[in-house]
């Protein structure tokens, strides 16, 4: 190349016309890097203003922008002829193809497309200054008449504008292509990947498939298992129960005072034992659909005072008052006799098992809900009451509380998943309030 063509890049001076404060801040910054002089304004009025005060090399100009767009602004610029040698690149997206006849028509010389590389752009305006002396006297006008759509141009530009168009549209095109076929291989390989874990998915949901079958037969030969070992417990240890108590009323004949306690603690460990053991029969029957139900009208007045009858002397034991409150009225409802006595043992047991001083109250109240009754059996203690943390894991299998009030207290932690399951077969709802320190209160509704 001819040393007379050489350009100091301290020499040049670049407008950038773009409305964008961040646009136009990158933009200064990539074109000072290679050390032109660049000047920023925000449309294309004040551009012509500056181009007409201090003439630069090259424009490099937004198209939409305020006031003045992009190709108004370069239609004007080569409309004067003091201007016209001046290169203007635009910067546009490049979405339509009318983009590139509106370029023409306006004369511009040059697109970038958005978003741009950065090493391109600053080629293409290091192009355009080199190429800016060679053709500074090949200024042959053409005109062209085209149809676009349904739309007729006229294109008066220098051959070489529009070949430096073609060409930039042309590199941006391919460059778009690169990029397509770079995201096209990533979202085949992509596809690939998911592909892959999709069958190893299938794979996995196939196992735990199986291992679900599994589970669901060795939970159905482990139901069947402790119910039948259930039955074999109980009936030796109503035998010993039997015959202890025979014991302690003295028919074979009289007992020391060493005798009738050690009796009585054998009495008290079986029917412990036997209580565990009717849970633990009575969980298995309803994890394993066996468990009937006989439905019969039952007097809850009744029931409830025979239910506190029994449990009564365990209360006195620990110097408790058990308070019964079934009001006046008499409330029969139809349900299963053994499964809502069950339940009502089991808490009115626990309420006296973790409260050490105060009072337990069994009570019994109706109301109507949505037009249907609701009779509730509540069982309120003045215990330790239940922490907000272990409130949640209450009514699961073998779960104890490890507080202060239970930590002594024997049981298997069955008593209330097993209230809960028979509330559920029987159509009613159990659930709870407590206030830790406080107490707890337990209550039963059946809709009827």
């Amino acid at each position: 190349m001819d040393s007379n063509n050489q350009i100091q890049p301290d020499e040049i001076e670049i407008l950038i016309v773009e409305d964008s404060p961040t646009q136009a801040e990158r933009l200064r910054r990539l074109i000072q890097s290679l050390h032109y002089n660049a000047h920023v304004v925000a449309n294309g009025q004040l551009a012509l203003a500056a181009i007409r005060e201090r003439k630069p090399h090259l424009v490099l100009s937004d198209i939409v922008m305020p006031e003045m767009n992009g190709y108004d602004l370069c239609r004007a610029i080569k409309a004067d002829p003091a201007l016209r040698d001046i290169p203007v690149i635009l910067v546009t997206s490049l979405n339509d193809p009318k983009d590139i006849i509106r370029g023409i028509e306006c004369g511009a010389d040059n697109f970038i497309r958005k978003p741009y590389a950065e090493d391109y752009l600053l080629n293409r305006i290091s192009h355009m200054l080199m190429n800016q002396k060679l053709r500074k006297n090949q200024n042959v006008e053409i005109g062209i008449a085209l149809y676009l759509g349904d739309q007729k141009h006229f294109i008066n530009a220098e051959r070489q504008q529009i070949l430096d168009l073609l060409i930039s549209t042309y590199e941006q095109a391919v460059q778009v292509n690169g990029e397509l076929q770079a995201r096209e291989r990533q979202v085949i390989e992509l596809n690939m990947r998911l592909a892959h874990h999709a069958a190893e998915l299938e794979t996995t949901n196939r196992e735990i498939a199986l291992k679900n079958l599994e589970l669901a037969e060795a939970s159905r030969m482990k139901s069947d298992f402790i119910a039948n070992m259930s039955h074999e417990l109980r009936t030796p240890l109503n035998a010993i129960i039997g015959f202890t108590g025979a014991l302690l009323m003295k028919l074979p004949g009289p007992l020391t005072a060493d005798q009738d306690k050690q009796l009585t603690t054998i009495r008290a460990s079986a029917r412990h034992l036997l209580s565990l053991i009717n849970d633990i029969l009575d969980v298995a029957k309803i994890e394993a659909g066996k468990l009937t139900l006989s439905i019969e009208p039952v007097p809850c007045h009744d029931l409830i005072t025979e239910v506190a009858d029994t449990l009564r002397p365990l209360a006195q034991q620990k110097g408790l008052v058990l308070e019964v409150d079934t009001g006046e009225q008499k409330v029969i409802i139809d349900t299963d006799r053994r499964a809502l006595t069950q339940i009502l043992i089991n808490l009115l047991n626990n309420a006296i098992k973790f409260t050490e001083q105060g009072s337990v109250r069994i009570g019994l109240a109706q109301r109507e809900e949505d037009g249907a009754r609701v009779t509730e059996m509540s069982i309120t203690d003045s215990g330790a009451g239940i922490r907000q943390e272990d409130q949640a894991k209450l009514f699961q299998a073998f779960s104890q509380l490890d507080s202060t009030s239970t930590r002594h207290a024997e049981g298997a932690g069955l008593g209330l998943y097993l209230c809960q399951n028979l509330a559920n077969a029987i159509g009613g709802a159990l659930f709870f309030n407590s206030d830790y320190g406080h107490g707890s209160t337990f209550t039963l509704a059946l809709r009827s």
